[in-house]
């Protein structure tokens, strides 16, 4: 297709058919856009509403949507003869000329106001509002639900749903995709992950591999079941024919090890191919027992005979088949997860049929498939095609297939007017699914280019060297049809003063030393460009330099880098000279640290009693403490108690009052906001309420506690893009940016930094790709590509690479500061392409240009960046080593000196808290936690995990697997209270073996247990209670599990409570432990959980506590007396006694005090059917209770 290249101007461009507009960096992008818009509401006479703009972000619709109006605004206030404060430019005086030759002044006026007044109606949208509008209006067409609402962008739930569906059916069940899923450690999790970046994308295609995994299988058995018969005698022979044999090849000890582990490896049943093809190939890949092989390591001089060589090459039989019974599985594996993602596909799209949430990835899919496949297709189209009579398509460098196709089904294919507007030279998105193919494909398709060909935001002299770089190049960007069109800039020298070099390049490599690694030039690179910086600061302190008349301002500086590492290291070089920065960012705020630690301080509110997240929380992002404040809680019990008390505080008021007022009552209680701000200034503080913010709002949609936290967790492992998850930035105007390259798109800065444009990324090792063919786009796994497929990579990679130094480059807008260097591990980079001055006909060409001069590659990079700057040497300085070190000089404005108020962090003395644990732990008999003195345990207590308990039982793999011998210590114990936890006790056990099964895997228990542990949970179920009440009989509604409660006591005093408890009618032996209590007077807080409380049929409550205790192997060990003991022992009726009082000042406020709170203790490994063995049972009358009550 033969195609014209025209300047763009919104007064002349051809409003007909489709037009492809290159904006290049700083060329007035969106002004242009505003242009034409206001050309087609006056001119065309379109109403507002009839022309269609789409961009890619919420903030670029904004923008949009307010320069478009007020290009509206400004020739409404002109016609009318509004005094205005500027001339109009030359669009707009030429606009309003060839209006005024239209219609009158009076018409002029009553058209803009009529577009002003119905400007709300106009259609700009991002692409996901535009298919959101296109499927709300015509679902009937779209064969979509009618009214929809919309999902989180990242909530990958039901995605996981549909892959698990799959594994069930096609893996859990399959023992050779189960054999293989295992040894390739796959979930369907991790394919999920793999393919979520192309799920979206129904136009890839791939190669699904065809193999028979069965029959290789077979083959490769039988030559294994052959050498394990032969091998004593081929071992033999190999020592034999071993003397005349090249001694480097076969080195004797190497082979002794390799035979040996062989002869260990015979004796299983299947093949261990990796072994083989690993150990029976040399460092090459080659088959060393191959006849060629060992004919050629024969010694000169020797002969082996040639039978015995052909014996051995069983050996390169065995190697031949290993390694095709691998090739074998590696296909079957790739088939597996391609039929798992088709599976996904299909399933998501029926049930996106049906339901009405969508994603804004499933709006896309819906549009798409509507006009694509849809049984109203052309209908559809025809619709959308005269409801808007033009578009214009924003930022057209970040589409995909999936829109370009939308766009041309609805506009170009209807010959409505279609302006794609974008820069391929900035094409760097693509790891968010942005694809350069399909913006080449539409120009392809588009016969008319224009090109915006003046810079607006850069002198001459920088935009003539920045274009001198590329230019020299055929392919500056490696792809055939992206090229770099000249463009001029209006502004011919720098605001500064005095005048400076446009540009500066600082070369990194020493001329003395061998190449440096990749750290030592970053390290080099960051504290050079620091020293330079801090000069620059005290040049405009001393006045010695201005930008636009006024002393240069650190806020006016930029330093571009490309991972929030190399930020990191310059935030600090930075800090070292005392120039103060921010790292400005576009990431999610769920990829922050803050995420983190809010989802820590979460899960402890949530769990109290596992305190190790405390001390994750304590030492990071919000409290910052030291290790000799950490080594505090291991010493202050009261102190420990007091974060586990206040996380059940802040637990209610999150269930009370929501997620936001608990954080709130967080930072007041320990006084954060203060800390937070003087520590960083403020930046963690922001990101930390942004977090709240969103929290709050998921919070809306019903979600419990645990659901929330999940929902943050699945947000930090896959941060969302969306503009309510990008960081906020406070008040950083006067500080030094540290901006990432892909972050700047779009932003300009007065000096632009780049210390590490040198710098090649390390490419990820993915196991999935996309190769762009003549056809279409292929998806192929790792193991697929051969030669070409890994240089079309590399190509793409390069040209990626490229695109992110031009958007790095064209940032500054008076002066650019580049560092270059070669380094050891990443010779090539960016720059050595550019210069290397040869044709561009492909990567292969220059790169062996490249590798002919191999030892002088840093001179030769070196002499080619001198000849290009000698080439043209005007306002371009270059320097080799280390400039002077400096530390920035601070310059005052006035005689006053301001500071800001520094808010120190409020300290707390929390009142004494503590636990049946803390007011026993001293006392013996086993009630001391030996592995758990941090209570992480939260489901048992304290004698569940004595030292007794965690030994073994003897003789574990003859003993019967009943309850008796069950295992012991923590996994165990805590495996069977959450098992009866979440029990049903109204359905047998053998109902809900399957659940059983998942919670015992889930402690690493064998389900050999299982017949064992459902006899238990049935004899629980049946266990008396009262009155011929059980478990089994007791609605659901009557019992609460897992009650926390926090009692406080003004005083607690240990003398009267002796005394109520021998007057309570315990059992001797209780009575007389009870008189060897001995804790202090409590005045503060008591806090627990009790297992199981209940409510029976006569009024009285009923307190229930599980108990995993090994007491013996027999029923006999659990009888009243036996239990009587233990309870005594381990100071379980105190235990008791605090649930009672909890329970009934718990009813007592619901107004449903009992005369009674029974205890029911249940030792789990004595129970017998219905029978009252191993339960301890205790009669509490409230009335006993008054004084406490």
């Amino acid at each position: 297709m033969s195609r014209s290249i025209l300047p763009f101007d919104p007064l002349t461009v051809l409003v007909q058919g489709t037009a492809l507009i290159e904006a290049s960096a700083g060329t007035g992008k969106t002004y242009g856009i505003a242009a034409l818009f206001a050309r087609l509401i006056l001119l065309e006479k379109l109403p507002v509403d009839k022309v269609l703009v789409v961009t890619f972000t919420k903030a670029a619709t904004a923008e949009l949507k307010t320069r478009l109006r007020g290009r509206l605004d400004e020739a409404f206030r002109r016609i009318r003869g509004d005094k205005m404060d500027e001339e109009a430019d030359d669009f707009m005086r030429g606009l309003l000329e060839q209006a005024a030759r239209q219609e009158t002044p009076e018409r002029l006026e009553l058209r803009l106001k009529a577009a002003l007044s119905q400007f709300d109606n106009a259609a700009i949208y991002t692409i996901h509002g535009f298919c959101q509008r296109l499927l709300g209006d015509y679902a009937f067409l779209c064969q979509v639900p009618f009214e929809t609402s919309s999902a989180d962008d990242n909530d990958k739930r039901e995605l996981n749903t549909y892959a698990q569906d799959f594994w069930r059916q096609n893996v859990s069940h399959d023992a050779q995709n189960a054999r293989l899923a295992f040894h390739a450690d796959l979930t369907p999790d991790q394919v999920l992950q793999q393919f979520s970046r192309y799920l979206g994308r129904p136009d890839l295609l791939f190669r699904r591999p065809q193999t028979d995994l069965a029959a290789e299988t077979e083959r490769a058995q039988a030559v294994w079941t052959e050498l394990q018969q032969r091998f004593p005698e081929l071992k033999d022979l190999f020592w034999r024919v071993h003397p005349m044999l090249n001694g480097n090849k076969f080195r004797k000890n190497t082979y002794e090890a390799k035979l040996a582990e062989l002869k260990k490896l015979l004796q299983q049943t299947a093949m261990p191919a990796k072994w083989l093809e690993t150990n029976l190939s040399n460092t090459n890949g080659e088959s060393v027992f191959s006849a060629d092989y060992l004919t050629a390591a024969v010694k000169k001089g020797q002969t082996a005979p040639e039978a015995d060589l052909a014996a051995l090459s069983l050996f390169h039989k065995v190697r031949t088949a290993a390694s095709a019974l691998l090739d074998a599985e590696q296909q079957a594996l790739i088939a597996l997860q391609l039929d798992c993602l088709q599976y996904v596909r299909r399933t998501a799209a029926e049930q996106r049929a049906t339901r009405q949430e969508r994603s804004p990835d499933d709006l896309l899919l819906d549009v798409y498939h509507a006009l694509t496949a849809g049984a109203h297709r052309d209908k559809l189209a025809e619709a959308v095609s005269q409801n808007w009579r033009v578009a214009l398509i924003d930022e057209f460098q970040d589409t995909d297939p999936l829109q370009y196709e939308i766009f041309r089904r609805t506009f170009a294919a209807h010959g409505n007017p279609l302006f794609l507007v974008g820069d391929p030279k900035q094409a760097i998105y693509g790891f968010r699914g942005a694809d350069i193919y399909a913006y080449l494909q539409a120009a392809a398709d588009t016969p008319i280019h224009y090109t915006l060909a003046h810079n607006y935001r850069s002198h001459s002299l920088l935009i003539d060297n920045i274009g001198r770089l590329f230019q020299q190049k055929e392919r500056p960007f490696v792809l055939e049809h992206i090229g770099y069109p000249a463009v001029t800039a209006p502004r011919g020298t720098s605001r500064l003063t005095p005048l400076q070099a446009a540009l500066k390049i600082r070369w990194l490599n020493d001329g003395g030393e061998p190449d440096p690694n990749k750290e030592t030039l970053r390290s080099r690179a960051a504290e050079y460009c620091a020293d330079e910086i801090a000069a620059l600061i005290n040049q405009a302190a001393e006045g010695r330099l201005n930008y636009k008349n006024t002393p240069v301002e650190a806020g006016q500086i930029a330093v571009l880098v490309h991972s929030h590492n190399q930020g990191a290291m310059i935030k600090r070089t930075l800090a070292a000279r005392g120039i103060p920065s921010v790292s400005i960012e576009r990431e999610s705020v769920f990829a922050g640290e803050e995420a983190k630690a809010l989802a820590a301080l979460l899960g402890f509110w949530l769990e109290p009693r596992r305190t190790e997240p405390l001390r994750f929380i304590l030492a990071g992002t919000l409290f910052g403490q030291t290790a000799e404040q950490l080594h505090a809680l291991n010493r202050d019990e009261a102190l420990l108690s007091g974060y586990i008390s206040a996380a059940e505080d802040f637990l209610q008021i999150w269930q009370r009052q929501g997620i936001y007022a608990a954080l709130t009552a967080f930072t007041r209680r320990y006084g954060l906001e203060g800390r937070l701000l003087a520590a960083d200034g403020g930046r963690t503080l922001t990101n930390f309420w942004q977090l709240a913010e969103l929290l709050a709002d998921e919070n809306e949609n019903s979600h419990t506690p645990a659901a929330l936290h999940q929902w943050l967790l699945a947000k930090i492992q896959d941060p969302p893009q969306n503009e309510n998850a990008v960081l906020r930035l406070e008040s950083d105007e006067a500080l030094v940016k540290i901006v990432t390259i892909h972050a700047s798109k779009g932003l300009q800065y007065p000096f632009v930094f780049c210390p590490f444009s040198w710098d090649t990324a390390e490419k990820k090792n993915e196991a999935w790709h996309i190769l762009h063919r003549e056809n279409g786009s292929e998806l192929l796994a790792d193991s697929q590509l051969d030669e070409a497929d890994r240089e079309q990579l590399d190509d793409e990679d390069l040209g990626e690479r490229l695109r992110l130094l031009y958007v790095a480059l064209t940032r500054a807008e008076e002066q650019l500061v580049i560092y270059a260097a070669r380094c050891s591990s990443t010779p090539r980079n960016t720059f050595a392409y550019l210069l290397e001055g040869l044709p561009s006909d492909g990567r292969l060409k220059t790169r062996q240009a490249y590798e002919a001069e191999k030892e002088n590659q840093t001179e030769m990079l070196r002499r080619n960046w001198l000849r290009w700057i000698n080439a043209a040497p005007e306002s371009i300085e270059w320097q080799e080593g280390a400039p002077l070190s400096a530390a920035v000089q601070t310059r005052r404005r006035s005689g006053t000196e301001y500071r800001a108020a520094v808010y120190l962090p409020r300290r707390f003395s929390f009142i004494r808290h503590t636990s049946f644990t803390g007011l026993t732990r001293h006392l013996g008999h086993g009630t001391a936690r030996p592995d758990d003195d941090d209570g992480l345990q939260p489901a048992l207590d304290p004698a569940e995990l004595s030292a007794g308990s965690l030994l073994p039982p003897p003789d574990t793999d003859n003993a019967p697997r009943d309850i008796f011998h069950f295992p012991r210590g923590a996994a165990a114990g805590i495996c069977l209270h959450e098992i009866l936890e979440k029990h049903d006790f109204a359905r047998h056990a053998g109902q809900q073996r399957e659940n059983i099964a998942a919670i015992l895997e889930k402690h690493g228990i064998e389900t050999e247990w299982l017949d064992a542990v459902c006899l238990m949970a049935d004899q629980t179920a049946a266990a008396p209670l009262h009155g011929g009440t059980t478990l089994s009989s007791l609605p659901a509604a009557r019992r609460k599990a897992e009650m926390g409660f926090v009692m406080h006591f003004d005083r607690l005093e240990l003398g009267r409570l002796k005394n109520h408890l021998a007057a309570a009618g315990l059992p001797e032996a209780c009575t007389a432990a009870a008189e060897r209590l001995d804790f202090p007077t409590l005045q503060g807080f008591l806090n627990g959980f009790i297992d199981l409380t209940c409510l029976l049929p006569d009024g009285t409550a009923c307190i229930i506590d599980y108990k995993s205790n090994h007491l013996g192997m027999d029923n006999g060990s659990y009888t009243q007396s036996a239990l009587d003991q233990t309870v005594a022992d381990h100071h379980y009726y105190l235990q008791a006694w605090i649930y009672a009082l909890a329970a009934a000042r718990h009813l007592k406020q619901r107004g449903q005090m009992p005369r009674t709170v029974r205890i029911r203790y249940l030792f789990l490994r004595g129970l017998d059917s219905g029978g009252s063995n191993g339960i301890w049972s205790w009669d509490i009358p409230t009335a006993s209770l008054a004084e406490w009550l």
